[in-house]
């Protein structure tokens, strides 16, 4: 069921000079409502449009440390309290009693469940309907694949479409049953032959409803009362509890191989994209600007709205620790970006209909952009076998991993020339050079690997490894260098924007395993800051690398 939202705050807006002086005023007044969300550009360069909820108390303090604010109307309020009487109206309605009026609406839970088993049923060769676990209150997680190919027996990309991870943010999770609709109800029909492409190419696992309990309440956070975005583990190098439904997620997520995702958001109009926790930008952050531009060039209110081309770096918005999108890109390779769909969190369902001829060709475009940049199979060269196989962009620290049944993998890149490597355990590794792709048209390259058959030490084609325990690490952690044929060997550690921290070997090593030791230091005898790095050991033409997380 549904439950009456409880309201004991109120919307305000300030207007400030900059980042400094917000930093300044929640440092003064913290505020239990605050949210990256309630930020935006105000137009002048570093300006910034403040609106958050204050309580009566907060609101007093504002004004007695000087902060002029306007209290404004209560839409939020207006509009959940429309969304309970909607679905007082409702009632239990089911089946095709739910269609929607010209008018839309917001389903329960309940009937997003209904919906989609009704999705099963009506077009049973290209959707799958599945649960990734229950909430803290025992409530269904409910999920939708749609594929041509939806138990996944061949090779094609998967992307996660998923929503309302805060549950008063509401229209991502009716654009996602929407979308769902428009591609089972579309697919194969004449003029429609965009939506029969993607669901004959790509396979999207759709998941709208990320915290049903928050919903039913009317509450940003699970009945925990914690923010399901500040709760992911990595790679801000604190480990947060975490909450049940983001476990299911985790689990659900690592069991896949996703290509790209997304989450939505309302409260702001904006494509946010990686890194939320630091200012140093993604190792691909050029494909992560153009994937971005692939939603919000085609949804002009946002295109056009307070964010230039209406995308954002998140950092540069705001830094927040915790969040999906940083656990995806860092932890599964996964590109994920935020996809913030309205100024107010939850309009009338009047306006939903226009909300969706806003979005639709950009989920569209979206989805389609998972086979952008290098994408291929690697195969075993004798029997052409899949390989569970690791692939590395040169001068990248984010790699991406075959799905082992199928051995295709995906590589994200914007418009360039790459050196890729392709690693597998037990293979000879393979180094496909000046591959060139542009952005837009998908890059095919197939690369089939030869065992590694040799135990000789001193064969030109020996493999370098390196290991770290443990692993995120402190004080310190433990590097196992294997070197099958004696040489020249440096050991050097990197942070995220590629500089080198500290130098922890530099000479010859004879064949065999060595131990190195890193303990937090920099080469200048100080100590690093908790997050991600990565150690290189480089012998000859080999590098072997591995990915370190630092915790304070």
């Amino acid at each position: 069921m549904w439950e009456i939202a409880e309201w004991n705050d109120f919307p305000i807006r300030l207007e400030l000079s900059g980042k400094a002086q917000l930093k300044r005023l929640l440092a003064e007044i913290p505020l239990a409502s605050f949210n990256r969300e309630q930020i935006s550009p105000r137009g002048d360069a570093g300006h910034l449009v403040f609106e958050p909820r204050v309580t009566e108390a907060e609101a007093t303090a504002l004004r007695t440390a000087g902060y002029l604010f306007t209290r404004l109307a209560d839409q939020e309020k207006e509009f959940r309290r429309a969304m309970e009487k909607a679905w007082a109206e409702q009632g239990l309605k089911s089946g095709d009693d739910l269609k929607r009026d010209s008018a839309g609406y917001y389903p329960t839970h309940a009937q997003i469940g209904t919906i989609f088993a009704q999705m099963e049923i009506d077009y049973p060769g290209i959707c799958r309907t599945f649960s990734w676990g229950k909430s803290i209150l025992g409530r269904e997680l409910w999920g939708l694949v749609i594929s041509a190919d939806p138990l996944n027996t061949t090779a094609e990309p998967e992307v996660r479409l998923s929503s309302t991870m805060h549950g008063d943010e509401t229209p991502g999770m009716v654009m996602l049953v929407k979308f769902a609709e428009y591609l089972t109800g579309n697919y194969g029909v004449t003029g429609f032959e965009d939506v029969t492409n993607l669901v004959d190419n790509y396979e999207i696992h759709i998941m709208p409803l990320h915290n049903p309990d928050g919903y039913v309440a009317g509450s940003r956070s699970n009945d925990n009362d914690v923010d399901l975005n500040r709760n992911f583990p990595a790679p801000a190098g604190t480990q947060p509890v975490q909450e049940l439904e983001n476990v299911h997620f985790m689990n659900y997520a690592n069991g896949q191989q996703f290509v790209i995702s997304q989450n939505g958001h309302t409260g702001a109009l904006v494509v946010n994209y990686p890194w939320d926790y630091q200012y140093v930008l993604s190792p691909d952050d050029a494909a992560l600007i153009q994937l971005s531009l692939e939603y919000s060039t085609y949804n002009l209110p946002m295109y056009n709205g307070s964010f230039p081309q209406g995308i954002t770096n998140g950092a540069d918005w705001y830094v927040v620790y915790g969040t999906l999108q940083d656990w995806s890109y860092f932890v599964t390779g996964c590109i994920d970006v935020t996809v913030e769909l309205n100024n107010v969190k939850n309009p009338p369902a009047s306006q939903l209909d226009g909300l969706w001829d806003d979005n639709r060709e950009s989920l569209m475009h979206f989805v389609k952009a998972a086979r952008y940049g290098i994408n291929g199979i690697v195969s075993d060269a004798s029997t052409g076998l899949p390989l569970d196989a690791e692939v590395t962009v040169v001068g990248n620290a984010i790699p991406v991993v075959t799905d082992p049944g199928h051995g295709d993998y995906y590589k994200l890149l914007a418009t360039g020339t790459y050196d890729l490597v392709f690693e597998a355990d037990g293979y000879v590794g393979q180094t496909v050079t000046g591959v060139s792709t542009v952005w837009g048209t998908p890059t095919v390259l197939d690369v089939a690997l030869n065992a590694d058959v040799s135990d000789v030490p001193d064969l030109a084609t020996a493999r370098i490894m390196l290991t770290a325990s443990p692993n995120p690490f402190n004080p310190r952690t433990r590097l196992a260098l294997t070197n099958h044929r004696a040489g020249y060997v440096t050991l050097d550690v990197f942070d995220l924007g590629g500089r080198k921290v500290r130098r922890l070997l530099d000479g010859h090593l004879e064949a065999g395993q060595t131990l190195a030791y890193w303990e937090g230091l920099t080469d200048r005898g100080e100590m690093a800051s908790a997050g991600i790095y990565f150690a290189q050991m480089s012998s000859g033409d080999q590098r072997a690398t591995v990915k370190l997380v630092l915790v304070k």
